[in-house]
């Protein structure tokens, strides 16, 4: 449940306008700036899907705003810790490049839409403004850093006679080099986990690596990784690697560190409701310091994840929290907490598929859109 303090602090900093009407682009940025402004972390959701360019660019205006008006200090994204450290590191020897930003923040978010955000982000991170991370303890398409530093990190790590060996075993994960007659069968993915998690233990017992202890938070995100690939797995899930990851990157930075987090909406919520297990905000929700949970949705339009051909958002039934809060009409609706806990329970695509749930005890405020539009994205350099 949301703690009083919070509610009293999300009414107080609203703007006097109805929760329905905002005007225009403006107005909507002004709202959610105005109601996050004084949170010690913010989580900015989106559709599990990834690939809606409406919400992309409002994040980007809100996080601008954050960054610039309100003295936040750090923007980690959903996306693998890895290829953020090589970057960070880069950030520290003046020579990081577009590129280095681009493969950490992955294919998900390299659309047009958001190419003059990166430039920002790239230009305050080389001026030492804003620390940009990552918290994912996956492996994307265009994680470099990881793929030509893990396999050497493990064996290093492991040393000895199996050294050369769990090399090979992460080089062939990572570089997917698996066929007929090896493939990534139970046997391989027992290999996989025994060398990735001997090797963190190795470097913490042995004092945590260089880098300020860089090498250690990759070769233990890798080991939990490794870890979830094996079937039947029942042990730390990705949501509790993001939340410690990020925990970790906020420890490096001064004390009380504001931070925005950009991941997904179905991770940003800040209780687990019907879900398996507790999602990223939830798991945050004890720590010190005030959160802020932002839900993004859309009535109708179409989506499009990392390249792929656009597809339309499926119908929503009748009765859903998107057809609610559009039904005065707007083309953006941003619902407070006061106008979600009056809504009640209702359907609502927030969580990808369509779930009920009483969307005001797990977000602080849900952006509505009425037509979502597809990203326009960009080959990788």
């Amino acid at each position: 449940m949301r703690q009083p303090w919070l509610v009293l602090a999300l009414a107080a900093s609203a703007l006097p306008v109805a929760p329905r009407e905002v005007a225009g682009q403006a107005g909507v940025e002004e709202r959610l700036a105005s109601v996050t402004c004084g949170a010690q972390l913010v989580l900015l959701g989106e559709l599990p899907s990834h690939g809606e360019a409406r919400a992309f660019a409002l994040k980007a205006a809100i996080v601008r705003r954050l960054v610039e008006r309100c003295g936040f200090t750090a923007v980690i994204f959903e996306a693998p810790l890895y290829d953020f450290l090589g970057f960070q590191r880069a950030v520290r020897e003046h020579s990081a490049t577009p590129v280095q930003l681009e493969n950490a923040i992955g294919r998900f978010w390299l659309a047009q839409e958001l190419a003059p955000f990166r430039e920002w982000l790239l230009a305050q991170a080389a001026a030492g403004s804003l620390v940009v991370g990552g918290m994912d303890d996956q492996v994307s398409v265009t994680s470099e850093f990881a793929r030509a530093t893990l396999p050497r990190l493990v064996g290093a790590a492991i040393g000895g006679p199996r050294s050369a060996e769990c090399e090979q075993v992460v080089d062939r994960h990572l570089f997917w080099r698996y066929g007929d007659s090896l493939p990534f069968d139970a046997a391989e993915q027992r290999r996989l986990a025994g060398c990735a998690r001997g090797a963190a233990d190795a470097t913490a017992t042995g004092g945590g690596g260089d880098h300020g202890g860089e090498e250690l938070a990759m070769l233990q995100s890798f080991a939990g990784y490794a870890e979830r690939q094996q079937e039947g797995w029942t042990g730390a899930d990705r949501d509790e690697a993001m939340a410690q990851n990020l925990r970790w990157q906020l420890s490096r930075l001064p004390a009380r560190p504001r931070a925005i987090v950009w991941t997904a909406t179905v991770h940003a919520a800040r209780v687990q409701g019907t879900r398996p297990a507790p999602p990223l905000g939830a798991r945050l929700e004890d720590d010190p310091g005030r959160m802020v949970s932002v839900g993004f949705t859309a009535l109708t339009g179409q989506s499009a994840m990392a390249g792929r051909p656009p597809r339309a958002l499926p119908p929503l039934p009748a009765g859903s929290l998107e057809a609610a809060a559009l039904a005065e009409g707007g083309d953006t609706v941003v619902l407070d907490a006061a106008e979600l806990a009056r809504l009640g329970a209702l359907p609502s695509r927030l969580f990808g598929g369509v779930t009920t749930a009483p969307w005001g005890d797990l977000f602080d405020l849900v952006v509505v859109f009425r037509e979502e539009l597809p990203p326009t994205f960009q080959p990788r350099r």
